[in-house]
């Protein structure tokens, strides 16, 4: 780390010494969508864009256990290499189709980033 400089807290360093962004994607689904069908389509996109983004880190995809009106039903987490790279990760293909794909499927999604 270069002197003097101070990390926001919670940062984490890359290797090559960079912040990285932490990108959280909650997806509330819209009634009688099929759960599970919808997490595996999620997962299997954000895994399939982890393995082609050489910025896009870390793809975790959960499904909610608790059943309440105000929670998400799916939450995905990534870690991106900077805040360069969130407008990349959102327009790519992969990513583009599968919210076109889900549009019907919601009824809320909210994100959030952080350095």
């Amino acid at each position: 780390m270069e002197k003097g400089r101070t990390l926001p807290e919670g940062s984490v360093k890359t290797p090559e010494g960079d912040e990285t962004v932490k990108h959280y994607v909650l997806l509330k689904l819209a009634a009688g969508v099929d759960r599970q069908a919808a997490f595996k389509r999620v997962e299997e996109t954000y895994g399939a864009l982890e393995k082609e983004l050489p910025y896009l880190h870390h793809a975790q995809v959960y499904l909610n256990c608790v059943d309440r009106d105000s929670n998400a039903d799916i939450m995905a987490v990534i870690d991106l290499d900077g805040p360069e790279f969130l407008q990349p990760y959102l327009t790519h293909p992969l990513h583009m189709r599968m919210a076109q794909d889900m549009k019907d499927s919601l009824c809320g999604r909210t994100s959030f980033d952080h350095e």
